[in-house]
């Protein structure tokens, strides 16, 4: 079978690479359902172009200050192939791209297992035919590695349900580690699935308490060392961010959402409106499926942990992200495949002929809910503008009103900072002191460098020595206050949305059109800063 594993995850590869080196980064829908973009994979990109150019493998930069919401495995992996690669699109997606094929090709092998070879590819078929798997497989981002991660574990207590070999053991502990490395305490999944488990499955088909204990101490003990360097390294900044904000804000509190259904029918519709085919296969092998969870074998039990847990788990956790379904995708494609007609004989080859069909519709149709976008285009509807002025820009830097390029300017080779029209933000729970540390700062505050020296010494003490993070963002309170900052900064281009074009009156700058809906404000005025070439590619 091991031919056959290489075999699905090669396919399973050249599936994935087409979508990563086409749609551009940060530029397609988490959530096709409610139109949410991947804005988050400018972070991590960011911070990944940053370590391979900068250094500091150990901690993660955004912008110029620390990035320790999540750990830094994802980043590292991305680093790395950009240094080896080159800064690019398909160099920074790469890791997620492996591993998630990789994962692909042992569930392969658990269908296969379970309900022989059809049932394999089903499951194959299954997972590449899924949105969530083919988008979040394809970006650099952590919810690919975290899903390739578990799946391993729980592959390696599948194999050998009593942990006994040093392989199995070994290989569940490792693969914990490299999940609690790609996404903090939610990647604890595989040892809660393992305790979970050990509560289930009958006993003499699941590990002794020891031998399950010694392999979840020593998958955390693998991937504590980071945590505990950052925790001496920069103790105030990784307790607030990543600790009180990130753990216990977006995990215990109210944190701000970007929908406002209920929540089991915001993870419900999604699962529903993008992967019906899938939905419809897991309902069918529900009897089938039941009929063998009471059997009380060890590969249902197993089966039933993992989706009772990846459907559980989304709904504890407060912050609601059409991305947390991707833990509950791989356990309903295994009981779908295994337990429905892909596994009879009888009907395997036309079931398996409707599924690839299936496959190619989505294709075919990329605009639908469940459709899979393979073309070489970006939803964010400023991205190609931005591009075409980062090959040209020479002025001081450029200013993005309102989020207007999706976070998509952080990962070109342009100077840039960010500019609202709304109120200084108030501290809470949900978010670090960015205006106590400066960087953010009002229209004034931004236009008078006399007024950054104190705030140098606050990132200090914050364990940043750099002044490159403040005034990341500014905030201008007002259209008026807006009109002011262009005023006061000659040497600024900006983006903005044509909204406020009425609003501005600045000799200094030229209006022109960048996208519907937008545009540039470009300085008349010479800048201190000529063009240069860049020192990777704009077109990202």
């Amino acid at each position: 079978m091991l031919r056959a594993f290489c075999v699905v995850a090669l396919v399973a590869f050249a599936c994935l690479v087409p979508r990563a080196v086409r749609v551009g980064f940060a530029g397609d829908y988490i959530d096709s359902f409610g139109r949410i973009t991947a804005q988050d994979e400018a972070l991590y990109g960011h911070s990944a172009i940053a370590m391979a150019r900068e250094g500091d493998w150990l901690t993660p930069h955004f912008m110029g200050r620390l990035a320790l919401y999540k750990p830094p495995l994802l980043i590292w992996a991305s680093a790395l192939s950009a240094r080896i690669l080159g800064i690019g699109r398909l160099a920074l997606r790469l890791p997620t791209i492996l591993l998630v094929s990789f994962a692909i090709g042992m569930l392969f092998l658990w269908g296969a297992e379970i309900g022989g070879v059809p049932a394999g590819v089903a499951t194959a078929l299954l997972l590449l035919g899924n949105h969530f798997v083919n988008m979040l497989g394809t970006v650099c981002m952590t919810d690919g590695l975290l899903m390739a991660f578990s799946a391993a574990a729980l592959y390696a207590l599948f194999a050998d349900p009593w942990l006994e070999s040093r392989l199995a053991f070994w290989g569940f502990a490792a693969a914990t580690a490299g999940a609690i490395l790609s996404k903090g305490i939610a990647g604890l999944f595989p040892i809660l699935a393992l305790g979970l488990y050990l509560a289930a499955a009958p006993k003499k088909e699941r590990p002794t308490l020891w031998r399950a204990v010694s392999a979840a101490v020593l998958g955390i003990a693998l991937a504590a060392p980071w945590f505990v360097y950052q925790f001496a390294a920069h103790p105030r900044w990784f307790w607030t961010e990543h600790v009180l904000v990130e753990v216990l804000g977006y995990g215990t509190g109210s944190p701000p959402q970007t929908s406002h259904e209920n929540r089991v029918l915001f993870y419900l519709l999604r699962f529903t409106a993008t992967d019906p085919a899938l939905l419809s296969a897991s309902v069918v092998a529900i009897p089938a499926f039941w009929r063998a969870l009471r059997a009380r074998l060890a590969g249902p039990t197993l089966l039933a942990c993992w989706a009772l847990l990846g459907s559980a788990l989304p709904l504890i956790w407060q912050y609601r992200n059409a991305s947390y379904l991707l833990s509950v995708i791989p356990p309903v494609c295994l009981i779908a495949a295994c337990y429905g007609p892909f596994s009879d004989r009888r009907q395997s080859r036309w079931m398996l002929a409707v599924l690839a069909a299936v496959l190619f519709g989505k294709a075919a149709l990329p605009d639908a809910p469940w459709g899979l976008d393979y073309r070489d285009a970006s939803r964010n509807p400023t991205a190609s503008a931005i591009s075409r002025y980062c090959e040209s820009a020479s002025s001081d830097g450029l200013i993005v009103v309102d989020l207007a390029d999706g976070l998509y300017g952080t990962v070109l080779p342009i100077r840039l900072h960010y500019a609202t029209t709304g109120p200084l933000p108030v501290e809470d729970r949900y978010s670090m002191p960015f205006r106590d540390l400066g960087i953010i700062l009002s229209g004034d505050e931004f236009t008078n460098p006399a007024s950054h020296g104190p705030l140098r010494s606050r990132l200090h003490d914050w364990g940043v020595d750099s002044a490159e993070a403040i005034g990341t963002l500014i905030c201008t309170t007002s259209n008026a206050g807006l009109d002011r900052l262009v005023h006061s900064t000659p040497n600024y281009d900006y983006l903005i949305p044509e909204r406020y074009r009425q609003e501005i009156h600045d000799p200094d700058h030229i209006y022109l059109p960048a996208a519907p809906g937008y545009g540039f404000l470009i300085a008349r005025r010479p800048s201190s800063r000529a063009a240069v070439p860049r020192p990777w590619t704009c077109r990202m």
